[in-house]
C-alpha cells in the first residue's frame, strides 16, 4: 500500500513510483512483478480540498483558483519526480503580487501554506468534530480491503508512506492494532474492512517511512509516545518464514524528515534502521527541495524492492 504525502495533487501520484518499484522487483526477483505484487495507491488528499478552496477564496478572492490550478498541476508532476515542474513552481515563490488576487501577497507561498501546511493542520490525530481523521481512515481501510480482495486475505502486507502519508499510515495501523493508548478505529473505517488477517493488520510486516515528519508528531506525547509495532504482533504466527522491518528513509537536506531511532529507547527498538539517502538530482538534492523525490529515486526504491523480492521467494 502506497500512502502519499501533502505534495500530491492527483491520484496519478503513484504512476512513476509504481512503475519503478515493479521494474526493480522484476529485475531482482527474476519473476514479473505483475505475477507477484499487488500495489494499491491510497489517495486521501480530496478529504481536505473543499476546505482549502474555501479558505483560498476568502483570503485571496476567487482569482486564486486559476493560480491554484496551475500550481496543482505542477505539484502533480513534481510528485512523480519532474524536476522541471518543481523548479517552475519554486520560481514563482518570490512573486509578491499578481493581478486579480486582491491583497494576498506572495500568492505562491500562500498556496504552499494552505495546501501543504493546511493538510497537516486539518489532519488531526483524534476526534475533533470535523470528520477529517475518520474520513482519511475510511480511505485507507478501503485500500486495505482492495488489497485483500486482489491479493488474498492472508497476503503479507508492506506499507510505504511518504511525508505526511507516513503519519497517516502510522495512525491508521496503530488504531487498527487496537493499541490501548491509540484511538478506536473510526466506525466507517471498520465498516469498510472485511474479516481477513490482512484487513485486521495481522499480516503487516514491512513499513517504509520516506521523508517522514513522524518525529514532529511524536513530540506531542510524553517521552515521544509509543511507536507503531512493526511487524504486527501476530505477523510471526501468520508468516513464520518472514522477518519484517521498519526502515525510516531520510535525506539530511530534507528539513521535513529526520531520524526516528534517537527519539527514545522504544523508538530505537521499533525502527529497524534510519537509512540516510541522498535523493533527487545532485545539483538539487542538497537543498530542501529534495523532499518530493523519495519514491521516484532508485536509491530509495531498489533496497525496498530487494526486501520484497526476498520475502516473495520465502513464501
Amino acid at each position: 500500500m502506497l500512502v502519499h504525502g501533502v505534495e500530491s495533487a492527483g491520484e496519478q501520484y503513484a504512476v512513476r513510483a509504481t512503475a519503478l518499484l515493479r521494474e526493480e522487483f522484476t529485475r531482482i526477483a527474476g519473476v514479473p512483478a505483475d505475477d507477484a505484487l499487488v500495489i494499491e495507491p491510497t489517495f486521501w488528499a480530496p478529504v481536505f480540498e473543499p476546505g482549502q478552496e474555501a479558505l483560498s477564496d476568502r483570503i485571496g478572492g476567487r482569482g486564486t483558483r486559476r493560480l491554484a490550478g496551475i500550481l496543482d498541476g505542477l505539484a502533480a508532476r513534481a510528485s512523480q519526480g519532474s524536476t522541471a515542474a518543481l523548479l517552475a513552481a519554486a520560481s514563482t515563490a518570490g512573486l509578491r503580487w499578481l493581478p486579480g488576487l486582491d491583497d494576498a501577497h506572495f500568492p505562491t507561498l500562500r498556496w504552499l501554506i494552505v495546501h501543504y501546511l493546511g493538510d497537516a493542520v486539518a489532519y488531526h490525530s483524534g476526534r475533533d468534530g470535523t470528520g477529517h481523521y475518520e474520513h482519511v481512515q475510511e480511505i485507507l481501510a478501503g485500500s486495505l480491503h482492495e488489497l485483500a480482495t486482489k491479493a488474498g486475505g492472508d497476503a503479507p502486507l508492506a506499507v510505504l508512506g511518504h511525508s505526511l502519508g507516513s503519519v497517516v499510515a502510522s495512525d491508521f495501523l496503530y488504531d487498527l492494532q487496537g493499541v490501548p493508548t491509540g484511538t478506536p478505529l473510526a466506525p466507517q473505517a471498520a465498516a469498510a474492512l472485511g474479516d481477513t488477517p490482512l484487513e485486521r493488520g495481522e499480516t503487516f510486516g514491512w513499513f517504509y517511512t520516506l521523508g517522514s515528519p513522524l518525529a514532529l508528531w511524536a513530540q506531542r506525547h510524553p517521552g515521544f509516545g509509543e511507536p507503531l509495532a512493526v511487524p504486527h504482533p501476530d505477523f510471526a504466527r501468520r508468516h513464520p518464514e518472514q522477518g519484517g522491518e521498519w526502515v525510516n528513509v531520510y535525506d539530511p537536506d530534507d528539513v521535513i524528515a529526520s531520524p526516528l531511532r534517537p527519539l527514545s529507547e522504544r523508538w530505537s527498538k521499533a525502527v529497524s534502521e534510519d537509512r540516510r539517502v541522498d535523493v533527487g538530482p545532485w545539483w538539487l538534492g542538497w537543498t530542501p527541495l529534495a523532499h518530493p523525490y523519495y519514491w521516484n529515486d532508485r536509491r530509495v526504491v531498489t533496497p525496498i524492492a530487494s526486501q520484497l523480492a526476498q520475502a516473495w521467494h520465502r513464501l
